[in-house]
């Protein structure tokens, strides 16, 4: 009996509910921050604005939280892949609503374009690589 439940977590850890921090989570990240960080220096700049350890701050905040979302349902996927794929169009929807409910503009478009690319791109690749298992 000890045994059986001893293969059914290593069973567990086999299906890719393991977190493992690769190139595609990594780069994700990275971007998702420098994207954030772009977007409020030339925010700043546009409407002659500071742009001190406070933006900075909050780039690198909220490109973490972006990138954490898209972890989040990457894990949803795993089990449902449906279910984390509707997650993840609606998060980001709902992400660009509330961005361009608060700024408008050709800024604003181009990063909102560029940050929903890399979105789609790592939910599209980890939907079609739930689908292969």
């Amino acid at each position: 009996m000890a045994q059986q439940k001893q293969d059914e977590f290593e069973d567990e850890d086999e299906d890719g509910s393991k977190f493992k921090l690769d190139f595609i989570n990594v780069l994700t990240v990275l971007s998702l921050i420098i994207i954030s960080e772009l977007f409020l220096y030339f925010l700043s700049v546009k409407t002659d604005s500071s742009f001190g350890l406070k933006e900075i701050v909050f780039g690198i905040f909220s490109g973490i939280v972006m990138s954490l979302f898209l972890i989040w349902v990457r894990f949803i996927m795993a089990s449902n892949k449906y279910l984390g794929g509707i997650i993840s169009l609606v998060g980001m929807i709902s992400i660009v609503y509330a961005l361009t409910r608060k700024y408008q503009g050709t800024y604003t478009t181009i990063f909102m374009s560029i940050a929903i690319v890399i979105g789609l791109f790592y939910s599209i690749f980890y939907f079609v690589k739930a689908g292969k298992k």
